[in-house]
């Protein structure tokens, strides 16, 4: 915002009508039978024309339920979007490391792998291809941590369409009908209604 334009306006005020309509929506959480950690990771690559840098959304879910979401600005520069992408499927994969230790801790272990679904084909063939390539040497460190769950059976790097990549929601523009079908996967909805004073 340290020039703002007209066009930041009018996304300002698409975002306050957005906000006021909304107001009574909230994310619900409901009983689930599983117990499955499974997360949708998605960047878009060089987004912002000023910096180049990529934004990275992703959502975790533990059953049924939203259970861990962020959308932010990568803080360096990525030299290909398999490469942003990477990036962040490692720090997906370093957050469920986290939450299994906690549930563990809770007495509730997750013996399934986590599910980890992006829509970049390169990040799913290097998360499991034990050859090293030239290209991928700066990012070397992340992609040893991952390969190192793959193998061991702790994480499961799997492709998702686009049109099924819930964590677009959180970086890219989308079509209504796609923004509120996304919404509602994430159980972001209104309070079911009150049935308080009916006969």
């Amino acid at each position: 915002m340290h020039d703002p334009r007209i066009e930041h306006m009018n996304a300002l005020k698409c975002i306050i009508r957005y906000i006021q309509g909304t107001l009574d929506y909230g994310l619900h959480l409901y009983p689930s039978l599983t117990s499955t950690l499974v997360s949708y990771t998605d960047v878009d690559w060089g987004d912002c024309p000023d910096t180049r840098r990529s934004t990275f959304g992703y959502c975790m879910f533990l059953g049924n339920n939203l259970v861990s979401w962020s959308a932010k600005r990568q803080s360096t520069l990525s030299r290909s979007s398999a490469e942003a992408e990477y990036r962040w499927v490692a720090n997906m994969v370093s957050e469920s490391c986290w939450l299994r230790k906690i549930l563990l801790e809770l007495h509730c272990p997750i013996q399934k792998a986590t599910l980890v679904y992006c829509d970049n084909i390169s990040v799913i063939y290097l998360s499991s291809n034990p050859v090293q390539h030239q290209r991928t040497k700066h990012i070397e460190i992340d992609i040893h941590f991952v390969r190192k769950k793959v193998a061991r059976g702790q994480v499961r790097v799997c492709h998702v369409p686009s049109r099924y990549q819930i964590a677009d929601i959180f970086i890219k523009c989308l079509p209504s009908v796609l923004f509120e079908d996304f919404r509602d996967s994430l159980s972001v909805r209104r309070p079911p209604a009150t049935t308080t004073g009916v006969c």
